[in-house]
């Protein structure tokens, strides 16, 4: 004869599932979104650090162009000189640190704060809003601009509105949106990002509660 089963459990220091099953996006559309996991956690820490480096190199573009913007009106080369390296230092300190944040997980104990939209719609939502309102207010004092011979300073300050809504707004609210999406890819085609993650799995535990490490 031979006696009961023996109760086999998953040792409590080895993850229970690889990180493939994380990954995959039918089990993260069964979950709720506002369900927490360590995967969510570094993809949302690191879609929040990549927004804030991409809000910086454009926002070296929108230099570069209120240089031009702002020579064009005074004669002055000083300002296309003077705005145009300050915009190129800082979209290329951007480009370097949005890729080095992209091939590192973030440290999540740090916190985060950010004041903008946190999804695609809802940066396309307040964009549409405040580039409408300003436009509103453009047009009002287009009749009296086209008298004084400034309808070309007065179309041209609101382009450049625009352009500086697209940089603080629109597409910092798209890569944070994406922030999930893009970090599965990235998981799955960039090894040392894999890796660092496989290491993760190992060693992290929820110092809080329960919450697993996964879904993304």
């Amino acid at each position: 004869m031979t006696g009961p089963l023996p109760d086999v459990r998953w040792p409590a220091d080895q993850p229970q599932h690889p990180l493939g099953y994380w990954l995959s996006p039918e089990l993260a559309r069964v979950s709720p979104p506002e369900a927490p996991s360590r995967l969510r956690e570094l993809a949302d820490a690191q879609g929040t650090l990549a927004a804030a480096w991409s809000g910086a190199i454009g926002g070296g573009g929108f230099l570069v162009l209120a240089g031009v913007f702002l020579t064009a009106l005074s004669g002055s080369p000083a300002w296309v000189i003077t705005l145009g390296l300050a915009g190129v230092a800082l979209s290329t300190l951007g480009i370097i640190s949005w890729q080095r944040v992209r091939r590192t997980l973030p440290d999540t104990g740090r916190k985060l704060v950010t004041r903008g939209p946190g999804s695609v719609r809802g940066g396309i939502v307040t964009f549409v809003v405040m580039d409408a309102l300003i436009g509103a207010i453009f047009i009002v004092g287009s009749p009296s601009a086209s008298v004084n011979g400034t309808a070309g300073t007065l179309l041209g300050a609101y382009l450049l509105f625009t352009v500086l809504l697209t940089v603080c707004i629109l597409v910092p609210s798209v890569v944070m949106g994406r922030a999930r999406d893009s970090f599965r890819q990235r998981l799955q085609t960039e090894p040392g990002l894999r890796e660092a993650a496989e290491h993760d799995l190992v060693t992290w535990r929820d110092p809080y509660g329960n919450a697993g490490y996964g879904p993304l």
